[in-house]
């Protein structure tokens, strides 16, 4: 395994977060929304990710028909009147506690704008790709910062630059078919679809403004293994996206003719291992689970020294998260170890310098149903929320607030724990932060000597600018750790306790290995602030 240490360019490595949750983003009350948002700014994500939904928007979505003029379905002031309230509410309040969006541009389609009706009314047979683009441009067009905020017109909406192109295509539950029968066996139709509805959607995207960004892909994380059955797995939809065969060679079908390289600036990618640990490999090759994302990124980057991909697109890794038990007594994990995950899996994109985004579904926990009570069924909604439904938190909130992940490691000299942490970025860059271990005797926190340079007798030390760090300690027996970051108030603020794991393969540091310091000295917080009377706004701090 590779690790990214000081010498590198990771001193000022960023790994931008970001949020989903519709249901309490979108269909809230207004204070609700509001809440959830200060909410999720103060957990210190940068982005929160919202649909904007072709067929709750569209108008007649359930007709057959288009409407008429003066419908006109790449100008969204000719939708219905609150269509897009939700969404610009949402976009507003985000807006106002200083979180960027991203907009998924996506599911499902309007009954006209299928050849086929779906029974449960989410349309998703062959959307058709011109309609899906001119639906792009009108979302666009909206969040490009000029027009005027329905819920109050003095104000404009402000813009979004980051947009994803539907939700995970490879599944039939987005879009439909997955498969088609050949007269030489089942080929992967799912890719052919989207590769139409893309094509069309960064087109019109690109035409509003040059500048957005445009994510190819929302891939989900696994698939079918036998060909005609079920989900296209996630390596297979990339491969037939790109028109080419396992050998990365052209393929010589009807749906390829004419292929020309396709244009992305960032791939979406939703790496779940829902019943796996965060470091879990899959199995099957053609699954991207989080601790397999170089087979998707080896693959891209394979694309596009073939001339199937424009650009080597970095990685967005926009949903993520595990179910828990409790609520769900069908998931194999506690709240408790999704904590734990929490720091885990963020380490697992933080140190891999393809990736752009890491991502968190749900702020709150699914109410469970439809279904009887008791049954898998009836847990089929994700409680992967960082809160239950009912608003109460669960250990894995604080965990995302102040993040660490420890492991054991092997250096020059004695045994080592890594040891990785975020903590919220304030507009003052750099953050104080401590390591403490629990005492033998579990009833005290002492704090860590961590192997910074210049590390002298100090025990805090600062972050890089953007709240993450990497560092190593002494391995102690046991141990178990915390990380104590002093927030905006000037008080500490402490994450859950994460204890070594002995099961962990130890991580070879080599020789020449040092730990992230971002060239700044330890600094002692005692000297600078008295307790708890003050912020660290303005404070002069000691830097190498």
């Amino acid at each position: 395994m590779s690790l990214l240490l000081a010498g590198s360019p990771l001193p000022q490595r960023t790994l931008e977060t970001t949020i989903q949750d519709d249901a309490v983003l979108l269909h809230g009350s207004d204070s609700s929304v509001k809440s959830a948002m200060d909410q999720i700014a103060d957990l210190g994500f940068n982005y929160v990710r919202l649909t904007a939904s072709w067929s709750a928007i569209a108008p007649q979505s359930s007709s057959p028909h288009m409407p008429g003029p003066p419908f006109d379905p790449s100008n969204s002031l000719t939708y219905p009147y609150g269509g897009f309230h939700d969404l610009d509410r949402a976009v507003v309040d985000a807006h106002e506690d200083g979180l960027k969006v991203m907009i998924d541009i996506g599911f499902w389609a309007p009954r006209w704008a299928v050849p086929v009706g779906s029974e449960d009314g989410r349309n998703r047979y062959e959307p058709n790709p011109t309609l899906f683009g001119d639906f792009a441009e009108a979302v666009a067009n909206r969040y490009d910062g000029g027009y005027a905020y329905s819920g109050d017109p003095s104000i404009n909406l402000p813009a979004v630059r980051l947009f994803t192109v539907w939700n995970e295509p490879n599944q039939s539950e987005f879009l439909q078919p997955q498969w088609q029968r050949t007269a030489t066996g089942w080929i992967a139709e799912s890719p052919n679809i989207y590769r139409g509805m893309y094509t069309d959607a960064y087109a019109q995207i690109k035409q509003v403004d040059p500048a957005d960004a445009v994510l190819i892909g929302a891939t989900a994380a696994d698939g079918s293994q036998t060909p005609g059955q079920g989900d296209v797995p996630p390596i297979e939809f990339v491969k037939g996206l790109t028109c080419v065969n396992d050998s990365l060679q052209p393929l010589s079908i009807p749906q390829c003719a004419g292929y020309q390289p396709l244009q992305a600036d960032g791939y979406a990618n939703h790496p779940y291992s829902l019943d796996m640990t965060p470091g879990t490999s899959a199995t099957d090759p053609d699954d991207v689970p989080l601790a397999d994302t170089s087979r998707l990124e080896t693959l891209l980057n394979e694309l596009y020294h073939a001339g199937r991909l424009t650009s080597d697109p970095p990685l967005y890794d926009t949903e993520y998260g595990y179910k828990t038990n409790p609520p769900d007594p069908y998931s194999p994990f506690t709240p408790d170890q999704q904590a734990e995950f929490v720091g885990w899996s963020t380490y697992l994109a933080w140190r891999d310098p393809d990736t752009a985004m890491f991502g968190q579904f749900l702020l709150r926990d699914s109410t469970p149903g439809p279904g009887r009570p008791g049954t898998r069924q009836y847990w089929g909604p994700y409680q992967t929320g960082l809160y239950y439904s009912d608003g109460q938190p669960k250990p894995a909130a604080q965990a995302f607030k102040v993040t660490l992940w420890v492991q054991r490691a092997l250096g020059p000299g004695s045994p080592l724990v890594l040891i990785f942490g975020k903590v919220p970025a304030t507009a003052g860059g750099r953050q104080i932060v401590e390591i403490q271990s629990l005492s033998p005797s579990g009833t005290a926190w002492d704090p860590v000597q961590t192997l910074l340079p210049s590390c002298g007798d100090q025990s805090e030390f600062l972050t890089n600018s953007d709240g993450y760090f990497l560092t190593t300690a002494p391995l102690l027996g046991g141990a178990t750790y915390r990380l104590g970051w002093l927030d905006r108030t000037g008080q500490w603020e402490y994450g859950v306790p994460i204890p070594v794991d002995a099961s962990q393969p130890l991580l070879s540091l080599g020789a020449q290995a040092q730990p992230i310091a971002p060239g700044i000295q330890p600094v002692s917080v005692g000297r600078l602030v008295s307790r708890g009377s003050r912020s660290k706004r303005g404070l002069r701090l000691s830097r190498r």
